[in-house]
């Protein structure tokens, strides 16, 4: 892609601001890399209080939240379930390098385009963040219904 479609392409990327949690900070890094280098804004936290405070501090800007699923503390399902509760608007991403977990399963089931399993290529990143950012694009519930 080049000239004017990827231009296009850029700004509507610069216009989301993007999340990454995940505890290991050379992940995170390369991470923020590959968005920015789509063209996305991107902030980082370690941990769910430090997404909490990020969030916060960015106001509602925050489009979509990239979560690893075990992280310290608070787990990526327990800070996905309270963005969603609090902040209904953000997109959520649940990302995990492990394949056997129930959660994950439930999560892909209900909506497979949230869900990326490490490893990952960037361009399955960026396809993936452009489909919950897409108008009507939406992540699953962390929570199975009943």
């Amino acid at each position: 892609m080049g000239g004017r479609a990827d231009l296009r392409m850029r700004a509507s990327a610069a216009a989301h601001k993007i999340l990454v949690v995940d505890d290991q900070p050379a992940f995170r890094t390369l991470l923020r890399k590959m968005l920015a280098r789509a063209g996305y804004a991107v902030e980082e936290a370690g941990s769910a209080p430090e997404a909490h405070t990020a969030i916060q501090k960015l106001r509602g800007e925050v489009a979509l939240a990239i979560i690893d699923m075990i992280m310290p503390g608070a787990s990526g399902l327990d800070l996905a379930s309270e963005l969603a509760r609090d902040f209904p608007h953000i997109q959520i991403i649940y990302m995990s390098g492990c394949r056997d977990s129930l959660a994950m399963d439930v999560i892909a089931r209900r909506s497979p385009e949230s869900v990326l399993l490490k490893p990952f290529t960037q361009a399955e990143l960026i396809v993936r963040v452009q489909t919950l950012l897409a108008p009507g694009g939406q992540s699953g519930p962390p929570t199975p219904k009943p």
